[in-house]
């Protein structure tokens, strides 16, 4: 064995030996923020106050089950020449992104999402309007388990490509969810910083 290994490679000293440069971030501790306004309920008659949903942001921020971090791939330029061939950097592309939310009867995150996706097209009068009037910004935060920001991704132009929710079954009792399949137009990701205000965790 060459002389410059380092025995404690192969095992956990030098983990346990730099616990805080080694310490493990987990799945469970992230926030999903978008601040939708105030929603119209699907087929409720919007002259009357009480047809609206005012806390969508707390409602999805509570009731979110999963959401996978922001990435893009992008596409690939191939140059040939003989017997070989070089890669380039095309187009990059986002990938639409799942949300997933437990049904809550009383705080209802599903009516929240069927009013986000009707932004985007009314089933009533089968028009979609500009995209100025469902296109939103939302936000996902990633911590440790101490509530110290880790990371951040500002979610730009997001809107729902569809919904899906768990069928019901006689023989499974089970929690329903919703899963709303998120279409965005860029992630633009942050390192904590001073002038950034994170959402309380209280």
């Amino acid at each position: 064995m060459p002389s410059n290994f380092d025995n404690g490679a192969f095992g956990t000293y030098h983990l346990a030996d730099n616990p805080r440069v080694y310490q493990p971030v987990r799945q469970n501790n992230f926030r999903f923020i978008i601040d939708l306004g105030d929603l119209l309920r699907v087929g409720e008659n919007p002259d009357d106050s009480r047809s609206y949903i005012t806390n969508s942001q707390d409602v999805i921020d509570f009731s979110v089950v999963s959401f996978d971090p922001p990435h893009f791939s992008q596409e690939e330029i191939p140059i040939k020449r003989g017997n070989s061939t070089v890669y380039y950097a095309g187009v990059p592309s986002f990938e639409t992104k799942d949300l997933v939310i437990n049904d809550f009867v009383g705080a209802d995150g599903k009516s929240v999402l069927l009013a986000w996706q009707a932004l985007s097209y009314n089933v009533f009068d089968d028009t979609i309007p500009s995209s100025d009037i469902y296109k939103k910004n939302a936000t996902v935060y990633e911590f440790l388990p101490d509530n110290t920001l880790v990371r951040y991704w500002d979610l730009i132009g997001c809107w729902v490509k569809s919904i899906r929710e768990d069928g019901w079954n006689n023989e499974n009792g089970g929690k329903k969810t919703v899963t709303a399949t998120i279409r965005y137009d860029r992630a633009i990701p942050h390192l904590p910083d001073e002038e950034r205000t994170v959402v309380n965790n209280n």
